[in-house]
């Protein structure tokens, strides 16, 4: 019973430690989409700069801005790809795990029951003795 609910106990770790890296690749996805809503905005701040006020180095400036950021755009983009991948993977290995821990859970529990009932129809059998007894020892 002891190893069985040290297994539960570890199965229950396992299943926190996967739950808190899918929670942490959750928030990178996040953070990745928030830094790639920026760059979009600055891209489009710099294709809006004002053609008529605007000078010829700015311009040309806001156009190397926007060559630069672009790449950034797509890199970020893979990178929130992969990690979306990895954490579809975990949410998978999680929902696995959880399975797993239920089922140790359950037959610990399910384990305990027997115990319990056997316990009981031990006591009552000890008690119906000691009844056969007194009935014996009192009619004697």
């Amino acid at each position: 019973m002891k190893q069985l609910l040290r297994l539960c106990q570890q199965e229950e770790k396992k299943l926190s430690q996967l739950g808190q890296q899918r929670n942490a690749a959750q928030s990178k996805i996040d953070t990745i989409e928030q830094q790639k809503l920026q760059l979009g905005q600055m891209v489009t701040d710099y294709t809006q700069i004002n053609l008529t006020n605007a000078s010829a180095m700015m311009l040309q400036n806001s156009a190397q801005m926007i060559q630069v950021i672009e790449p950034m755009i797509k890199q970020l983009t893979r990178k929130q790809l992969l990690l979306q991948q990895e954490q579809q993977r975990m949410h998978q290995l999680w929902h696995k795990q959880l399975g797993r821990q239920q089922g140790i859970q359950w037959l610990y529990k399910e384990r305990l029951e027997q115990q319990h009932q056997l316990q009981q129809k031990q006591e009552q059998k000890q008690l119906d003795d000691l009844a056969a007894r007194y009935a014996t020892a009192s009619r004697a």
